[in-house]
C-alpha cells in the first residue's frame, strides 16, 4: 500500500479481525500465545481506493496555470498542494476528467480544449486512473478523443470511456486493474455528449443497458474480485440524485457491479446502499461533486474525495468500510489573476492557520461544509486528518 501518513484505523482491524477469524484450538484447549499473534499479525490483502470528482479546465484556471509556470508553460500543480499527501497515500486514486486535449488553440466552456500538463499535474498529484466518458469528451471532435487518450497513454496512466476504435475498446475495456493481489474491473458510460457527433472510428461509452449489460457480463469472466462502474449522470447543481439515477443504479447492482461512482451533477449528492434481490449489498455515491473547476457558487465550490477499503481473505474480497474527505476550492487573487487552491476541510478545522482565509473565505468553507454533512449524514469521515 503506498503510505505517507495513513494508518489503518484500530476499528477496522477489529472489524476485519471479526470476518477473517481468528482460529483457536479444540474447546477447551489452550492456544499458545505466540501462535494467536501470528495469525493476527498475517493480515490478507488490503486495498485502498479513492475516488474524486470532476475535473474541469475553465479559461480562468489554465490562465491561471500560466502565470503559475511563470509565463513559459502551464503549472496545475499548485492547487493540488493542500491534497496530494492524501491522493497519494492511496492504493489507487481515481478521478472524473472531464475536458478534451484537443490542441491550441485552447478554450473553456462550452466546448473544452485544455492543455495538456492539466494530466500531468493530476498524475504528480499522485492520480493512477482517469474515467473519460463524459458530456465534454467530444467537445474538439476526433482530435479531442483521440488526443486525450494518447496523451494519457503517453504518460502510462490508466484510463477508460473513450476509445481510439472498436479493437482499442474490445482489447481494453473493461478495464483491469490488480492492486496488492486484489483484481478489478472497471467500466464508464455517459448518458451524452451535448449533441457533439463522435464519429467512426471513435467510440465514447453511452448509457446503453443492453451494452451496459454485455459489458458486465464480459467483466464477469475475467474473474474479478470487484466490479466498479463510473456513471456520468444526473441534473446538473441538483442536490440530490433522481429518479432515473436511482432506477440506473439499481439495475447496475442487479447486473453484477459490486460499486457505484457517480459524477456529472458537479454538486455532492447523497450516498445510498442497494440490497440487490440476490442479497448483495451495492454501495452508490450519486456525486462527488467537482475536484477543481471555476466554480465559486454554492455547492459546487467543492467536493469529496470517497474512500473505500477492500480486503481480500482466502480468495473472498469484501468492502469493510466507506469514508469520505470534503475539500473547497478556494479561488482568490494575486493581482490581476485568479489564484486556485484545494484546501481539505477537516484538516482546516484543525490547523486553520494553514491556511490564511479571510472572513468571506472561511463564510464559504463552513457553508460548503454545513451543505456536505447534510448531504452524507451516514457516511463518516475517513482517519487520514486524525494522525
Amino acid at each position: 500500500m503506498r503510505q505517507l501518513k495513513y494508518i489503518l484505523p484500530v476499528s477496522l482491524l477489529l472489524i476485519f479481525l471479526l470476518w477473517v477469524g481468528i482460529r483457536g484450538g479444540k474447546s477447551g484447549e489452550a492456544v499458545p500465545q505466540d501462535e494467536v499473534i501470528e495469525e493476527a499479525v498475517a493480515v490478507p490483502d488490503t486495498l485502498r481506493l479513492l475516488f474524486a470528482g470532476d475535473v474541469m479546465v475553465h479559461a480562468t484556471q489554465y490562465e491561471s496555470a500560466w502565470q503559475e509556470g511563470g509565463d513559459s508553460t502551464y503549472n496545475f500543480n499548485p492547487p493540488f498542494t493542500y491534497i496530494q499527501d492524501l491522493i497519494r497515500s492511496a492504493d489507487l486514486s481515481i478521478a472524473n476528467f472531464e475536458v478534451a486535449l484537443g490542441g491550441k488553440p485552447y478554450s473553456g466552456y462550452p466546448l473544452f480544449s485544455s492543455p495538456p500538463e492539466i494530466v500531468d499535474a493530476l498524475k504528480d498529484a499522485g492520480f493512477d486512473l482517469l474515467f473519460t466518458a463524459n458530456n465534454h469528451a467530444a467537445d474538439k471532435g476526433r482530435k479531442g478523443i483521440e488526443g486525450t487518450i494518447e496523451y494519457m497513454r503517453a504518460l502510462d496512466l490508466l484510463h477508460t470511456g473513450s476509445f481510439i476504435d472498436s479493437t482499442d475498446r474490445a482489447d481494453h475495456y473493461p478495464l483491469l486493474v490488480e492492486r496488492n493481489h486484489i483484481r478489478l474491473a472497471f467500466l464508464n458510460y455517459t448518458y451524452g455528449t451535448n449533441g457533439m457527433p463522435v464519429r467512426k472510428p471513435n467510440i465514447i461509452n453511452l448509457t446503453d443497458t443492453v451494452q451496459i449489460r454485455a459489458d458486465l457480463a464480459k467483466a464477469r469472466l475475467s474473474q474479478p474480485d470487484y466490479i466498479i462502474t463510473c456513471m456520468h449522470w444526473g441534473y446538473e447543481y441538483h442536490e440530490k440524485e433522481h429518479a432515473e439515477q436511482r432506477r440506473l443504479a439499481r439495475f447496475l447492482a442487479e447486473n453484477g457491479t459490486q460499486l457505484i461512482i457517480g459524477s456529472h451533477p458537479h454538486v455532492v449528492q447523497p450516498y445510498d446502499e442497494i440490497v440487490t434481490h440476490a442479497g448483495d449489498t451495492v454501495p452508490v455515491i450519486y456525486s462527488l461533486g467537482n475536484l477543481i473547476s471555476n466554480q465559486q457558487w454554492r455547492r459546487a465550490d467543492g467536493g469529496i474525495l470517497f474512500e473505500v477499503i477492500l480486503v481480500k481473505n482466502e480468495g473472498q474480497t469484501a468492502r469493510i468500510s466507506s469514508a469520505y474527505e470534503p475539500f473547497w476550492v478556494n479561488r482568490f487573487n494575486e493581482e490581476t489573476q485568479s489564484i486556485y487552491r484545494i484546501i481539505p476541510v477537516n484538516d482546516y478545522r484543525r490547523h486553520a492557520e494553514r491556511y490564511d482565509l479571510d472572513d468571506e473565505q472561511r463564510r464559504k468553507i463552513n457553508l460548503f461544509d454545513e451543505d456536505t454533512r447534510a448531504t452524507l449524514p451516514t457516511l463518516p469521515f475517513s482517519d487520514f486528518y486524525l494522525y
